[in-house]
């Protein structure tokens, strides 16, 4: 409980832009904020974590922190009345997410022989849009968008002969796997003024990327896929613009879902064993940012 109290005060008193762009920015003018998010995640990568790519599926348990704070720095450039740019990096550092697994590989009278792996997780989420105006409320946009996870963590080879005490041989923590999708999207951004300086704003984008995922025993590559995969992300925001100070202010909502397509894998992988389908991400956000 302490540590959601700490999220949630981190969440409303830092710097934030994701959520809401600048208003009543004059074209040739910069723009600079930070975000925060406090989102939950449940990631496709699960799937490998588990195992459940092997043909025939072994049991396992599976643990993960889904919830934590990601932070983000931003810029942005009016070129001019009906267009500008925006960048944004979204970030998960330092164990701000984790996950472990305990798999049994074999199970033999009086023997169990099982491995079980603890990660923490990188995430990054980099967004570089080009939006053109097309009225007061409605504009659309041109995008790029890069995702990287990397899962770092050893594993503990656990050898039991009842009713002797088991004996554990732990490895030297490694990347145990990495993942990238990078490709091109666009986007609606449908933006009204409820009462002066005061905005509701709704964003709609639609990404085709293609990536890699790396899965390593130590430092050497085990396994790897090649795939197309497809995102969305959608928000909605609530914006203010403090004309005294030159800043807008907001808070909002961020989703994103993404599903995959493989293309190539050593060995077949085994969609068919899968249960998470999508990997997906939400939660609330808040900003603020200047003009310059």
């Amino acid at each position: 409980m302490k540590r959601i109290s700490n999220y949630l005060l981190v969440l409303f008193v830092s710097m934030a832009i994701l959520a809401g762009g600048i208003s009543n920015v004059k074209a040739g003018e910069f723009s600079a904020g930070a975000t925060v998010m406090y989102g939950w995640w449940k990631p496709f990568l699960a799937n490998y974590l588990q195992q459940l790519d092997r043909k025939m599926p072994i049991k396992t348990s599976f643990k993960m922190n889904m919830d934590s704070v990601l932070y983000a720095p931003m810029l942005g450039y009016k070129i001019s009345d009906t267009w500008n740019i925006s960048f944004i990096l979204l970030m998960a550092l330092h164990n701000q997410f984790s996950a472990s697994s305990s798999n049994a590989t074999l199970d033999l009278t009086g023997l169990n022989l099982a491995r079980s792996t603890t990660s923490h997780i990188n995430k990054y989420d980099a967004d570089l849009r080009a939006n053109h105006a097309i009225n007061k409320y409605a504009s659309i946009f041109i995008a790029v968008n890069a995702e990287t996870d990397t899962y770092f963590g050893g594993y503990n080879a656990i050898v039991t002969f009842a009713p002797i005490i088991p004996i554990t041989l732990p490895t030297k923590g490694s990347l145990r796997s990495f993942q990238y999708d990078c490709g091109p999207g666009a986007g609606v951004d449908l933006k009204f003024e409820l009462v002066k300086n005061f905005y509701a704003q709704i964003k709609l984008s639609l990404y085709v990327m293609a990536g890699k995922l790396t899965r390593n025993i130590q430092y050497s590559t085990r396994k790897e896929t090649i795939n197309m995969a497809f995102k969305s992300i959608d928000e909605v925001i609530f914006s203010y613009y403090i004309e005294s100070a030159r800043a807008t202010v907001s808070i909002g909502g961020r989703y994103h879902a993404m599903t995959f397509a493989l293309m190539k894998a050593t060995p077949t992988e085994h969609f068919k064993n899968y249960t998470t389908l999508f990997d997906q991400m939400g939660g609330i956000t808040a900003s603020v940012a200047f003009v310059f």
